[in-house]
């Protein structure tokens, strides 16, 4: 199995605040994909990977400005997914970074990242394996705010946050819901 904490450590330090703010995340993203992955009966490869995927998906914080998380980097924090893209590229991690580039949400299309002016790459962007799949679902259930880190969305919640992007992201995560969750 892939050390995942070493690549962690060698990206965000220990000990520090985004350092806290990103374990309590991942593991609980983790957590959550296992035991998704569990239920559908996946082989044991697909776990590990899962496991290793779902505490790397974030990595690219390290580089975006968000200071309520501890993280001091220059770029804006949706680029995270790209940035995190790159991180494991870095590291001859291929397929981990797709997932880190995937993880956004239920996806979002290059209509809507020119629509919306993200810095992001003008292609669409979105879960093309199981895997990916079940990390994203789980990660729209936690939020890296301090003041709810600790708690699970519920899938309404997860529902109301999606809606603000339009209908066909309520309608993806009633699909993914169906497919995912037994």
């Amino acid at each position: 199995m892939l050390d995942y904490l070493k690549i962690i450590h060698k990206y965000i330090t220990p000990g520090t605040e985004l350092y806290r703010f990103y374990m309590i995340h991942v593991t609980l993203v983790t957590s959550k994909a296992l035991k998704i992955g569990n239920e559908l009966k996946l082989a044991s490869k697909q776990l590990e990977f899962i496991e290793e995927a779902s505490m790397l998906h974030d990595i690219g914080i390290c580089k975006v400005d968000a200071p309520e998380m501890g993280a001091s980097g220059k770029l804006p924090y949706i680029t995270h997914i790209i940035e995190g893209q790159k991180i494991l590229q870095k590291e001859n991690l291929p397929k981990h970074a797709q997932v880190a580039l995937n993880h956004i949400g239920i996806g979002i299309t290059k209509e809507e990242i020119i629509e919306r002016a993200l810095p992001l790459p003008p292609k669409n962007i979105k879960v093309e394996t199981i895997e990916e799949k079940i990390i994203s679902y789980a990660d729209l259930f936690f939020s890296k705010d301090p003041e709810s880190i600790w708690n699970e969305k519920t899938p309404h919640e997860v529902e109301t946050e999606l809606s603000k992007y339009g209908v066909d992201n309520v309608n993806i995560f009633h699909f993914w819901q169906k497919e995912l969750v037994q």
